[in-house]
């Protein structure tokens, strides 16, 4: 465990990241582009997978968008499906390499920059991170999903004052997301403001979005309060020590070693050992394609609700991650 900054615990880092990292979130708008559409092989190969996920089956469905991708290269589109089901099979290092595809055909493109600058996010690297979250905000200034994984991505860095601004916009976009409001809390932990941390876990809690996870983030401001008894109570089954090794290391970590090990942000509390950070961010559902081509390509849709995993379990030090939970 270390870090002020909010890196993601070497859980993240591991292929088999639980794509459970953070919570409920607003569909993704989805985006025209001018990149030619499928030809009529590609659409029906992505039709067919299309039929072969809505069905569960997705090797079939990641089998029919590779070789969609295959046919036409050209194709944005077959790329952006092969990158969702890549994050819907766990497939962190198929779904990077098909959006990087999709990237190289569409630089600007805000899907493919998003669900790069989550996988970044994922293996640690926070400032590629912000690099993709920029881009995709350049086109969805509206998305407070975004506005969250970039002030992720910044207080990971420790970079705080600007974490705070971005966390500001998210909130003002959408006043009651637990996940802004649960990274926000750890800002105000991590900067030193424990009355406000305080409030805000509290606040979360008394929410109809009430989660262990937001428990055991106020224990932790709890027992650098000085309030011991009621951080012990807020994390049963920690005990004081756990708890104030957990608090220490993610209060004083250097900025360099917090980037080589992210372990303090666990997703998972049978391997916490720091808060949880929330993303809040599903995988994209790719949308029904017709057979035949059109003039522009629409982005994949991206599926909206992720209950109480977003972050994926709740974790001892609570952080909510990334919250990237397979459909």
């Amino acid at each position: 465990m270390r870090t002020t900054a909010f890196v993601l615990r070497g859980h993240l880092r591991n292929r088999a990241l639980g794509w459970t990292l953070l919570a409920a979130l607003g569909a993704l708008a989805s985006a025209c582009t001018t990149v030619p559409s499928s030809g009529p092989q590609g659409a029906e190969l992505i039709h067919a997978g299309d039929a072969a996920r809505a069905k569960g089956d997705l090797d079939g469905a990641a089998a029919d968008y590779a070789k969609a991708a295959n046919a036409e290269p050209n194709s944005l589109e077959a790329q952006l499906r092969l990158g969702a089901i890549g994050l819907a099979r766990k497939d962190d290092d198929g779904a990077f390499a098909a959006y990087e595809a999709a990237q190289n055909l569409a630089p600007k493109d805000p899907e493919a920059a998003f669900r790069l600058g989550e996988i970044e996010l994922t293996r640690g690297d926070a400032g590629a991170a912000a690099g993709q979250f920029a881009i995709a905000l350049e086109t969805r200034k509206t998305d407070p999903k975004l506005y969250n994984a970039m002030g992720v991505a910044l207080a990971m860095q420790r970079k705080f004052d600007l974490a705070k601004e971005n966390y500001d916009q998210g909130l003002d976009l959408a006043p009651e997301d637990p996940a802004l409001r649960n990274n926000y809390g750890l800002m105000e932990l991590a900067t030193g403001n424990l009355p406000g941390a305080l409030k805000t876990f509290s606040a979360l809690l008394a929410s109809p979005q009430a989660s262990d996870r937001y428990r055991f983030n106020r224990a932790l401001v709890e027992l650098a309060m000085g309030q011991t008894e009621a951080a012990l109570a807020d994390a049963p089954g920690m005990n004081e020590a756990g708890l104030h090794q957990t608090l220490a290391a993610y209060l004083s970590q250097p900025p360099a070693e917090a980037a080589a090990d992210p372990a303090p942000w666990a997703a998972n509390k049978a391997e916490a050992a720091g808060p949880v950070v929330h993303l809040n961010v599903a995988p994209p559902l790719p949308q029904a394609v017709a057979a035949e081509p059109s003039a522009g390509i629409a982005q994949p849709a991206t599926n909206a609700t992720a209950p109480a995993v977003n972050p994926t379990a709740v974790s001892p030090p609570s952080l909510l991650p990334l919250n990237m939970k397979a459909p």
